[in-house]
């Protein structure tokens, strides 16, 4: 009996050409072969799959993605790219490339897949590494640098069991959509409010020697390679332009949103007064978002004035993981767009949101500590919520008076038990995604001396059994990675993986 793959029922295109439609992710497809291999009469075989079918399936199977499928030659394919490079979020190469390879190293994030049961004669090796290296055999050939290839195979004549057939095709998809996640990473904006117009970029992360001072073009270069990374856009917005929106943001309408966050809270240790004026700041802030139409926000702004006074404190923390974070829009309180933009990313990959934090390794209980105060209620997407606790701040100076102006506001919510978890970051000056996995644990069991364990540094706080501690602390380089990581329900280890290749980034796995 006739094989049919995957079992769908094959829709043919009129056209291989799609024509574009709106935002959707738009992936160059090219067929550089039959896709059958030697058949004898010269014809596809009775069960093959065709390039048509192939599109149709891919299609049904990702949504919000365009495959625009190229007719002509490979030489002009290339040329094609290497012009309109930006009408296009990624490549899709099926076949053979008969020894002319740029096609797979456009820049551009490729896939390049293996039609089974055709002759073996893609350079894999160049696909992993993007060296050719120098053999006595064949001599020259050129080096290639935009390295962002995954590959995938396809069972297009059908001769494998069902299953395996359709863990090919899922595979690819799953690849895909990887590239379509990046598509969608490119229109992130951020709203990055300052905190001072001389601010430096990420200036409380990276810590080195006396010595060691950020260049003066920190600022301008790290803007410029953001945008060439990633393709978003940062907004920036001075200070006092927070400072007008708070004031034009009214108590009453603050009062309501602080109300509600109380009502749900399991329970309340910081003032109504300091509940509401973050409340208040992250409505501002959400004023902000919306006059600049972005998608993500970032600031490290601790004050409602400027004043430089106590009572004027202000800390975002509690605002964005309650407000910004449980309607979808991922915010950090401090003014790291890498780290904001690696909570973009997981986020896209799994509708998480993820924790920021300061990293401790206790290598004796032979854990990991991410803590800050401010943390998700929804580490494992909406509708999944979690108790949490307000508190004061624990960088304030009168966190232990809670009805003190300016004791402002923290949380605690307690993650569950005995689930994996990420560590990583994103750094894109060095464009290297770094990465390790634990499991959390209860705190409470490895510290038991009498004092209460949130109360100690940040009041928020993800605690992870790990293989070694002591490798992962040996690794610990604040002058080049940061004091401060991300920390993501699930294991995302082949996920990041596969998007540093797609990214061009080097990945570095800290525990292996």
């Amino acid at each position: 009996m006739k094989k049919i793959l995957l079992g769908l029922t094959i829709v043919l295109f009129s056209t291989l050409v799609l024509i574009a439609q709106g935002d959707q992710t738009k992936i160059f497809t090219i067929f550089t072969s039959h896709g059958c291999g030697c058949t004898g009469s010269g014809s596809a075989p009775e069960s093959f799959t065709s390039n048509e079918q192939v599109v149709s399936m891919l299609q049904v199977a990702c949504e919000g993605i365009e495959f625009i499928v190229w007719e002509g030659s490979r030489s002009a394919a290339y040329d094609e790219i290497q012009q309109y490079a930006n009408a296009y979020d990624g490549v899709l190469i099926v076949g053979g490339l008969d020894g002319d390879y740029r096609l797979a190293f456009t820049g551009l994030p490729t896939i390049a897949v293996y039609n089974l049961w055709e002759f073996m004669n893609q350079p894999w090796e160049l696909f992993a590494t993007g060296k050719m290296r120098k053999d006595p055999i064949l001599t020259g050939g050129r080096e290639y640098k935009e390295v962002r290839v995954l590959t995938a195979q396809l069972d297009r004549r059908n001769l494998c069991d069902p299953a395996v057939t359709e863990k090919m095709f899922s595979d690819l998809v799953y690849k895909v959509k990887l590239i379509q996640t990046l598509g969608k990473l490119k229109k992130t904006r951020i709203l990055m409010v300052k905190n001072s117009a001389n601010e430096i970029i990420a200036s409380v992360n990276y810590r080195g020697d006396i010595n060691q001072s950020f260049p003066g073009d920190h600022n301008s270069r790290y803007l410029s390679n953001f945008r060439k990374v990633f393709g978003a856009e940062i907004i920036t917005v001075e200070p006092e332009e927070f400072y007008e929106t708070y004031q034009q943001i009214r108590v009453r309408d603050a009062e309501k949103t602080a109300e509600q966050w109380i009502l749900e809270a399991d329970r309340v240790e910081a003032s109504k007064k300091e509940i509401t004026k973050t409340a208040r700041g992250y409505l501002a802030l959400d004023v902000l978002r919306e006059k600049y139409n972005c998608n993500a926000v970032a600031t490290h702004i601790r004050t409602v004035t400027g004043s430089g006074e106590l009572k004027d404190r202000y800390n975002p923390g509690v605002g964005l993981e309650l407000g910004f974070k449980t309607r979808g829009i991922q915010a950090v309180c401090q003014n790291y767009p890498d780290i904001l933009m690696s909570q973009m990313l997981a986020y896209l990959l799994t509708g998480r949101p993820s924790m920021l934090g300061d990293i401790i390794f206790d290598v004796y209980n032979n854990v990991e500590i991410v803590l800050h105060c401010g943390i998700p209620i929804n580490p494992l997407g909406s509708g999944h919520r979690l108790p949490y606790v307000i508190r004061t701040h624990a960088e304030s100076p009168v966190r232990d008076i809670p009805e003190e102006p300016g004791s402002s506001t923290g949380m605690t919510v307690e993650w569950p038990t005995g689930e994996p978890v990420t560590f990583w970051e994103i750094h894109s000056l060095n464009r290297t995604i770094r990465m390790n996995t634990g499991h959390t644990v209860n705190g409470y069991e490895i510290y038991t001396g009498g004092e209460d364990l949130y109360n100690v540094m940040c009041t928020a706080k993800v605690i992870a059994s790990v293989d070694d501690a002591r490798k992962l602390r040996d690794q610990h380089l604040p002058y080049l990675y940061g004091i401060h990581a991300n920390v993501t329900m699930g294991d995302l280890r082949q996920q990041l993986r596969d998007i540093a290749i797609l990214l061009g980034f080097d990945f570095v796995e800290s525990d292996r």
